[in-house]
């Protein structure tokens, strides 16, 4: 069975929405032994902020907010 856990990786000031707000990546650690020798430390499943809420709802394209694959704001 495979460990899901959620890592903020950076805070900053957001500008659009003039608020902090926290990027946090989604990842998958194996809990096997045989997986972690062939070198997979862990897989990200997701990365979203914490205001992709209000961006969507705003209608501000941003990766962060997973409406905009190809423009981060960041």
């Amino acid at each position: 069975m495979a460990i899901k856990t959620v890592v903020t990786i950076r805070s900053k000031h957001c500008e659009i929405l003039d608020q902090d707000v926290e990027l946090k990546e989604t990842r998958i650690y194996p809990d096997s032994d045989f997986l972690r020798i062939v070198g997979d430390e862990y897989r990200v499943r997701m990365c979203a902020c914490t205001a992709a809420i209000e961006c969507n709802l705003a209608g501000i394209p941003c990766q962060w907010a997973l409406n905009s694959p190809d423009n981060d704001r960041f």
